[in-house]
């Protein structure tokens, strides 16, 4: 049998026409215009197949069956209605990081939630909802040539949003929190969300993003970011992905860097029944920098795949990749690094590691690093490991009195300590925020082999 590149899904086109009247600014020509565009681009191709190669390692055909699903797309509106409260605020609590005093957004089922929500207030700094102002991301929605399939169906079906904009030589004084909570009410839904950052030049910004939901339902998040970092500005940008045991959660970064820039992107990985971090990124000024870094940990019936591509288009760029990954019985990980560094690229330096870490035989790692390199005067490395806990390390531990399972838990944790080690920046001004950050990161993971509950 020949494996299709790409799955037909009929019906996504069916509850579409079902949808459209009930969808944020259906009473704005451009906007129902711009969706049925995408909508017919998506139909034209479909979900991404098994022969795709970026995608070989997540067969999406379980996503077509879900979208199949009447009650997936055609129940719009309880999504729009107000769900138990209780059920939010604990969710909520689960994701908020308290002891950092900054502002919050929360959204919940993909809607924005007033109710829970702090939004910026200082000079320099601009903050929109998409289903308040659509037409303040009609650039940001504008159609693309290169746009995936996934990305056209986000920006068809796309139920709400966020715009963050500071301004040049502003930095903002706290980090901003954005929560995206999936309540019980979820199940069969599919949340499609889009962020915009854009940061102007000299501008500085920390943005934590936490998606969070229970274990009951199946629901498929699907959250669209696009990152502007312009000249000098410096962006840090925390992800951490906490959905329930039968959730689907497909995240798509992009980002543009501008002369001297830095953006800095970390994601953890720990929810989920299928989870996809996509974050691409250009370096289209002298001088950037990009750092990504992340953790992925995976047990029964998960699967967890992260695909970079870092495209350096200028000279002295910098870019450096750090991904652990932990894997229980009937876990399974992709990595797919990709750098490509292009002819007039020249004095690039560049780095990727990816390492896993085996806790059975019947877990599952993939790593596939790739460097397309078309400059002379280089620096790129990459290298990626798949292997077990150390015996001998695990009978040291155990001779020091603890049992076999506080032992492996210890070393899970200490494998993936490295990613978070550069959180904690007690120099800068806002180092306290990151020591906290680190802690978060920290504890989500500490004793995560004994935990029944993710978050």
């Amino acid at each position: 049998m020949t494996l299709k590149r790409y799955l037909d899904t009929p019906e996504v086109g069916r509850n579409f026409e079902k949808r459209k009247t009930g969808f944020v600014g259906a009473d704005q020509a451009w906007l129902s215009d711009l969706r049925a565009r995408a909508m017919d681009k998506f139909m034209a191709t479909g979900l991404p197949g098994p022969k795709v190669e970026e995608w070989k390692y997540t067969n999406l055909g379980f996503l077509a069956r879900f979208l199949a699903q009447p009650q997936a797309n055609e129940n719009f509106e309880i999504s729009k209605t107000d769900p138990d409260t209780a059920e939010i605020k604990s969710l909520f609590d689960r994701a908020y990081i308290e002891n950092i005093s900054g502002p919050v957004v929360v959204f919940v089922n993909g809607h924005f939630y007033s109710a829970l929500s702090s939004r910026p207030d200082e000079d320099g700094v601009t903050f929109s909802i998409f289903s308040e102002n659509p037409g303040g991301f009609r650039q940001s929605l504008a159609e693309e040539k290169e746009s995936t399939p996934l990305n056209n169906l986000n920006r068809a079906m796309v139920t709400d949003g966020y715009y963050l904009e500071v301004s040049a030589q502003v930095t903002m004084s706290r980090p901003i929190q954005i929560i995206h909570l999936a309540t019980s009410g979820s199940d069969g839904q599919s949340l499609h969300t889009r962020g915009k950052i854009s940061l102007a030049a000299s501008a500085r910004a920390k943005v934590i993003e936490s998606f969070l939901g229970p274990d009951g339902p199946q629901y498929w998040t699907h959250m669209i970011s696009d990152v502007d970092v312009a000249e000098k500005a410096e962006l840090d940008y925390f992800q951490l992905q906490l959905q329930g045991k039968q959730a689907i959660h497909i995240t798509e970064l992009h980002s543009v860097l501008l002369k001297k820039a830095k953006f800095n992107h970390m994601n953890l990985q720990l929810g989920a029944e299928v989870s996809r971090s996509e974050i691409m990124n250009s370096l289209s000024g002298e001088y950037a920098e990009i750092g990504l870094r992340g953790a992925y940990l995976g047990r029964v019936k998960q699967s967890h795949d992260i695909f970079t591509r870092i495209n350096h288009d200028k000279s002295h760029c910098q870019s450096n990749q750090l991904f652990r990954g932990v894997l229980d019985e009937g876990g399974k990980s992709a990595f797919q690094g990709k750098v490509i560094v292009a002819r007039d690229a020249q004095k690039t330096n560049a780095d990727q590691s990816n390492k896993n870490l085996l806790l059975s035989r019947k877990a599952e790692a993939n790593a596939k690093p790739e460097l397309l390199i078309y400059a002379d005067d280089v620096k790129c490395t990459h290298g990626a490991t798949v292997g077990e806990l150390d015996r001998d390390q695990l009978f040291y531990l155990r001779s020091r009195g603890l049992d076999e399972a506080a032992a492996k838990e210890l070393l899970v944790e200490a494998f993936v300590a490295e990613v978070f080690s550069t959180m904690k920046n007690g120099g800068e001004k806002n180092g306290d925020d990151m020591e906290i950050l680190q802690q978060r990161f920290t504890e989500k993971t500490r004793g995560w082999l004994s935990r029944e509950v993710i978050s």
